[in-house]
């Protein structure tokens, strides 16, 4: 039996590296039906194979974007088994696999939460901490609300992508969570990270935050003396304050005034 498992991940591995992407949905039709029965060095392999297919660039490679899909369901219906592989692969990935990774991690959901909460905390390489940071805002669980800490650590990163993550995955814990699971002390620790965030010197980062500050809002997380000082810091970033020049980023501009439309003063 050993030796037909290998035969046939050596068989798959060839179908999954075809030109053909017919043969590839195949290969991960057939190796859905027994992953969860194979040993565990032949489960690492097979994971590893999967995983090397989110290498595809989906711009070069549309016709495999329906394989990327299946593949990225077939390991997030492995659940808690997958989580370790999925971690490993995720160091020295590049950023397309990071994605798909991210992507399936997000998928698992609150079993995946210990792992990626180890490895913000403890990642030397910022690349790895800024998509565990990532992950965590594909997770649609109320559960999401355990990482808080170290999403608010990101934002006082050095790095910026770590801190661009950060910046937009606390806008994603505020839509997905239920607001009885956010006490007020979070909720005012979230308002004013974001709001540092505003001063941050990289554009990217500022309209991040932004953008989450509308989404804290939406969710009727702020109160009216928040949603004050967030409509004051839109205006002066669209230039409509005496005070300061307007940010000089159009997509701050953009964020700011897509918030100031839907902003709701009560």
């Amino acid at each position: 039996m050993a030796s037909k498992t290998t035969v046939d991940l050596e068989k798959l591995a060839q179908d999954l590296s075809d030109a053909d992407a017919r043969v590839v949905e195949g290969a991960l039709r057939r190796l859905g039906a027994r992953l969860g029965r194979l040993g565990n060095a032949e489960y690492r392999r097979a994971v590893e194979l999967v995983c090397s297919l989110f290498y595809v660039d989906p711009a070069d490679r549309p016709d495999l974007e329906r394989a990327l899909e299946r593949g990225t369901k077939l390991l997030a219906a492995q659940g808690a088994k997958v989580i370790p592989h999925l971690i490993r692969q995720m160091e020295g990935s590049d950023i397309k696999s990071h994605l798909y990774l991210a992507r399936t991690l997000g998928l698992i959901g609150p079993e995946a939460l210990p792992r990626l909460r180890n490895l913000m905390a403890t990642a030397e390489d910022p690349y790895s901490r800024a998509f565990a940071i990532y992950a965590l805002g594909k997770m649609t669980c109320p559960d999401v609300v355990r990482a808080l800490p170290e999403v608010l650590g990101g934002l006082m990163h050095p790095d910026k992508e770590v801190r661009d993550s950060a910046a937009r995955t606390l806008g994603k814990i505020a839509t997905v969570a239920p607001p009885r699971r956010l006490t007020p002390r979070r909720r005012r620790e979230m308002f004013e990270a974001l709001t540092r965030a505003l001063g941050d010197f990289q554009p990217a980062v500022r309209a991040k935050a932004m953008r989450s500050l509308g989404k804290l809002d939406a969710a009727g997380l702020m109160n009216r003396e928040q949603k004050k000082m967030f409509e004051s810091a839109a205006r002066k970033a669209l230039g409509e304050s005496d005070e300061y020049a307007w940010d000089n980023a159009y997509i701050v501009r953009r964020e700011a005034r897509e918030a100031l439309d839907r902003l709701h003063l009560r």
